[in-house]
């Protein structure tokens, strides 16, 4: 199921496409999702780039282990993916194509540090125990004020959106 699909107005149609495929967990405890806060104030789900030869799983326990220093992570049904295209960083192409395939997780357990990335360390991610409430507002007001704001913040606000519209 596609819970929402974004492309940046400014891209015209076509150009030349690289593709990333993304893997994210809903991890749960009670009401609340284990997030990532960044220093701005907002909320991501934890996961990233599925590497070559990795699979789905794989991938989800490698980005809670390195992300959040959890371990033993329950990788449950898909619950849905995004679609975004946005401008391209690299001058060879036009856009970057990425879906995001989002997991329901349960258990897992804090056994490391965090193996931050040099992008992700310098955002300050931490893991957080968070409602879907708490986090779609606080995504809102970053995005809002219009600082700090990354290019993940509209889809995650999307997600947040339909798992409260789930709760209900």
């Amino acid at each position: 199921m596609l819970l929402a699909a974004f492309r940046s107005p400014e891209l015209s149609p076509g150009g030349r496409l690289v593709e990333r495929t993304a893997v994210r967990g809903v991890l749960s405890r009670g009401r609340e999702l284990l997030l990532l806060a960044s220093r701005h104030g907002d909320y991501k789900f934890p996961g990233g780039g599925v590497e070559p030869g990795e699979s789905f799983g794989s991938a989800l326990h490698r980005e809670f282990r390195e992300e959040c220093g959890y371990a033993d992570v329950v990788v449950g049904a898909e619950l849905g993916t995004t679609r975004e295209e946005v401008p391209a960083a690299e001058p060879e192409y036009d856009v970057f194509g990425m879906t995001s395939h989002y997991f329901a997780c349960s258990g897992g357990s804090p056994v490391s540090d965090q193996q931050l990335e040099p992008y992700e360390a310098e955002l300050e991610l931490t893991p957080q125990w968070v409602t879907v409430d708490d986090a779609l507002a606080a995504n809102r007001a970053v995005l809002a004020s219009g600082v700090g704001v990354m290019r993940w913040l509209v889809r995650e606000i999307a997600v947040l959106e339909w798992l409260s519209a789930r709760s209900r």
